[in-house]
């Protein structure tokens, strides 16, 4: 991995932070281990992932497709599942 890609999943991952404790302060989650925050962290991901997806389709000039976002998710899930 490049210096450029570290330095900016790192960006990625210390706004997911911010935005996982924010979230769990919000919904009065204090387990940060239990199945609730477990589905923030999921839904933070989910989000940070399709924030990256528009971004990248805004600066190649592609008209950003929700739908097949949410396919190709689906299929990288099932292969993720398939190999492990």
């Amino acid at each position: 991995m490049s210096n450029l890609h570290k330095t900016a999943m790192e960006a990625v991952l210390a706004a997911a932070r911010a935005d996982v404790a924010e979230s769990l302060k919000d919904q009065d989650i204090t387990d940060a281990h239990g199945e609730d925050a477990d589905d923030i962290v999921l839904d933070v991901a989910i989000l940070h992932a399709y924030r990256v997806f528009v971004r990248i389709c805004e600066q190649f000039g592609h008209e950003v497709d929700e739908g097949l976002f949410a396919d190709l998710a689906g299929e990288l899930a099932d292969e993720i599942a398939e190999e492990g």
